[in-house]
């Protein structure tokens, strides 16, 4: 049975994530050129090598960096150069485009930007919704198609800027869960005809819309595991003390807070209140949302 690579899930992830945040990114731009642009952000790169801290990885011993060449033509074959680029490509006309179609009509971002007011809040027909997007942006909608036109084009390069990083990491992966005898069987196995029909239609396979079809036919299942989750994690703080804000605390409990945060009382009471009333806010406008549906 053909599988998909285990390692495609966090890149599908990954291109599911930043294809919004690349059309946000789109919205945000300016006509400046590249070479006008600023330069990184030192504080994202802080944070990122903070993030990348928290997944360290082990040297290899000499006994896997002596089966690391061996890994790495086996890897050359399942991974040719320009493979996660022609992958994200076809992901994304197959999966990605057909769930960005599904979205919101651009008018609702575009009235969002404008107003300040989130999508959720902004329960108009469209035609209320389009009027509105005009006068904030009389092109948004050709915006918005010059946008996706560029989109696919974005995300191959994305993953093209990946695929050195991915390939040296599987490299590794297989010098240090391989042995020589097995990684032997395996460039083998790629050699032959079927070995390597399976490394070149493996990918083919990952952007496949079936793959998604299944993953929406498993939502039911999977929300009523949340379901029977939030039951059990409810269950296992019976008996305990009830959670409290910052109102429920005593007089002198809230002056320690102030103390241990820095805080005045006053500023934490402020901020408690409004975060309160952005809950509720929230809440009502969920469930007005789900009484229209």
């Amino acid at each position: 049975m053909t599988r998909t690579p285990i390692w495609l899930a966090p890149l599908a992830g990954c291109a599911l994530l930043a294809a919004p945040a690349t059309l946000a990114a789109q919205e945000e731009a300016t006509v400046e050129t590249a070479a006008e642009a600023p330069p990184a952000d030192a504080e994202i790169e802080r944070t990122m090598a903070m993030l990348g801290s928290m997944f360290p990885a082990e040297p290899l011993t000499p006994e896997q960096e002596a089966r690391l060449p061996q890994a790495q033509r086996i890897i050359a074959r399942i991974i040719p150069e320009g493979t996660l680029g022609e992958m994200m490509g076809g992901m994304f006309d197959q999966m990605l485009g057909p769930i960005m179609k599904l979205a919101d009509a651009p008018a609702i971002q575009t009235v969002s930007k404008g107003t300040g007011l989130p999508d959720y809040a902004l329960q108009i027909e469209p035609e209320k919704a389009a009027e509105a997007a005009l006068l904030f942006d009389p092109a948004y909608a050709e915006r918005s198609q010059r946008e996706a036109a560029v989109l696919p084009g974005l995300m191959r390069d994305m993953m093209a800027a990946m695929e050195p990083t991915m390939i040296k990491a599987m490299s590794e992966l297989y010098a240090i869960h391989f042995t020589e005898a097995e990684l032997a069987g395996i460039d083998a196995f790629f050699q032959t005809e079927i070995g390597a029909a399976y490394a070149r239609k493996s990918f083919t396979l990952s952007s496949d819309p079936r793959i998604m079809a299944a993953s929406m036919e498993a939502v039911p299942a999977m929300m009523g595991s949340f379901a029977k989750m939030e039951a059990k994690l409810a269950a296992a703080g019976e008996g305990l003390p009830a959670k409290r804000g910052f109102a429920d605390l005593t007089p002198a409990e809230q002056a320690r807070v102030a103390e241990l945060t820095g805080y005045t009382v006053e500023e934490i009471a402020e901020e408690f209140a409004r975060a309160a009333a952005a809950a509720a806010n929230d809440g009502e406008a969920e469930g007005e949302a789900a009484e229209r549906e």
